[in-house]
């Protein structure tokens, strides 16, 4: 086993990867709550035509720019109504975000270096994750990539600087668009910390102001315009409650301990984990020549102020580190030879560890599930998990078993292994779909029925309107559909008793509610049909 591999088996690789993953993305119901969030947002801007306010339940939905919602809008109008055309963009972006790793890496370094760091990020276990999800961080990360690498090149090849820096502006203008300020506000962050390890000021005259900046503003400043044009007030939202305050204050109800997201990042690294610990903590004693641009130390500081930025935030989420994983790539591809051969060993010594834990957990799952509330749906997990197992030794053992221990072919490898065992394992997470989707409950509401009055009763599945094609009526509910309550006031009903009296006066309707609030309305003789339920919710008929 001492012949090399190449390029064309490296191409074979990212062709078969490329086929399951868009097969895993149109395998599975959408999640909540984002993917059903975002997928009816973009289902309600194609039905109303309105392109400027997006569109919740019928109502203002402004907590993010529009830009992804664009997308997805015409992912569906070309593809229909399907969570293939749901997650088409998401998908789209994180094999750019791929791409581009790819092209920085071979321009700056070489074409080993190159592959190495696509095949390490198409394996880091939290950007495969979220790059299958209809969710707006993988576009955001790709966008900041896609600026990060121009950037990166214009400092390192000045004769380009200028359509590369121009190239750089428009895509954070872009992840302004996608996900709001925080796409600005982390590379400017980055670009005075780096200024001040470096001590290298000049670069901010490298930066294009000139042209950069008009460019920035004609793609961001537009529909902010227009928004507060037709809402009166949007910015003041947008920009303090949206930003400001979800950042500073638990008003979300996100807030985590600080060292979430060091487990976020450490679990999500894996299987590279070891030496993803091993780029960040090494070469910071070595400080670049004054006015000589030093690129990883300018990725080094990235990756840190990505997770302490969202570390000292008072709203944490899992994906939102995600921007960070392009960094680790590139980073951990040009370690030195004798590194990157031993980090290839370890990553694969864990993914044989894996594929025997995981292949143990499949023989055991229903004795470790017996007992468990939910446990009936997950008990079906047990093949698909011995399956992934199997992906994951036969990648190790390929590259364990090498006797010329070439890092660049024992990465692809690994990374084709890592890559694949987690789509499988995504594409798998449908069978237990009743857990986290509408899916199945939405398949329950009679043809019939589709028109009558749907009412949702203290909770709002977010997946449950984009599968009825239709709004719902929220009985003593707002959360984060707050805003587009105080604009459409008349859509609430406010509580339980005056719901029970519209509902008892009325004809042929239907309503949603969780189990709890399904027992407690029958317990008070309330009229209700049961028509199906799931792990969570009960949807009945007036009759």
């Amino acid at each position: 086993m001492n012949g090399r591999v190449g390029p064309a088996l490296y191409l074979t690789l990212a062709a078969l990867v490329v086929v399951v993953w868009f097969a895993a993305s149109a395998s599975r119901p959408l999640f909540n709550p984002d993917e059903g969030r975002y997928a009816e947002v973009s289902r309600e801007m194609l039905v109303s035509g309105d392109w400027v306010i997006p569109q919740l339940d019928g109502m203002p939905y402004i907590e993010k720019p529009p830009l992804q919602y664009w997308a997805t809008a015409l992912s569906f109008k070309v593809f229909g109504l399907s969570e293939f055309a749901a997650r088409l963009y998401t998908g789209l972006t994180a094999f750019g975000t791929l791409f581009v790793v790819w092209l920085l890496a071979r321009g700056l370094w070489n074409e080993h270096a190159a592959w190495r760091a696509a095949a390490v990020l198409a394996s880091l276990s939290l950007f495969v994750v979220v790059g299958q999800l209809l969710s707006l961080d993988m576009s955001l990360t790709f966008y900041m990539t896609l600026g990060l690498a121009a950037f990166l090149w214009a400092q390192s090849r000045p004769e380009a600087a200028g359509r590369a820096m121009l190239l750089a502006w428009g895509a954070i203008a872009l992840g302004v668009l996608t996900k709001g300020l925080v796409a600005a506000a982390i590379p400017a962050a980055v670009l005075i910390l780096y200024s001040l390890a470096a001590r290298d000021f000049g670069l901010w005259r490298r930066l294009s102001f000139g042209t950069g900046l008009p460019l920035f503003v004609a793609i961001t400043v537009p529909w902010h315009w227009l928004a507060e044009r037709r809402l009166p007030g949007f910015l003041g939202f947008y920009l303090l409650r949206e930003h400001f305050e979800r950042y500073l204050t638990p008003v979300a109800d996100r807030q985590e301990s600080w060292w979430f997201f060091s487990v976020v990042f450490l679990a999500g690294s894996l299987p590279w984990t070891l030496p993803a610990l091993g780029v960040l903590v090494q070469g910071w004693w070595r400080r670049p020549a004054r006015g000589v641009f030093d690129a990883a130390l300018f990725l080094r500081i990235w990756i840190l102020f990505v997770v302490l930025f969202f570390s000292i935030s008072d709203s944490q989420l899992i994906p939102y580190i995600v921007p960070a994983f392009p960094a680790l790539a590139w980073l951990i591809a040009i370690r030195p030879p004798p590194k990157l051969r031993r980090d290839v060993l370890v990553a694969a010594a864990f993914s044989l560890v894996t594929a025997i834990g995981l292949g143990t957990a499949s023989v055991l799952l229903p004795r470790l599930l017996a007992g468990a509330e939910r446990g009936a749906y997950f008990l079906p997990l047990a093949p698909p998990l011995l399956r992934i197992a199997g992906v994951l030794a036969v990648s190790a053992l390929f590259v364990l078993l090498r006797r010329d221990r070439e890092p660049t072919g024992g990465a692809v490898f690994l990374g084709a292994g890592w890559c694949l065992g987690l789509l499988l394992l995504i594409r798998a997470s449908g069978l237990a779909a009743p857990v986290y989707s509408g899916r199945g409950l939405a398949a329950a509401l009679p043809a019939a029925d589709r028109t009558a009055p749907i009412y949702s009763i203290e909770t709002y599945d977010q997946t449950l309107p984009f599968y009825w094609r239709r709004t719902v009526d929220l009985v003593s509910y707002r959360g984060e559909l707050d805003y587009g309550l105080r604009h459409a006031p008349g859509r609430e009903i406010g509580s339980i008793a005056a719901f029970v009296k519209r509902w008892s006066a009325s004809g042929q309707a239907c309503a949603i509610m969780e189990t709890g609030m399904y027992d407690y309305l029958q317990a008070r003789g309330v009229p209700m049909r049961e028509l199906g339920r799931d792990a969570h919710r009960v949807l009945v008929a007036r009759r």
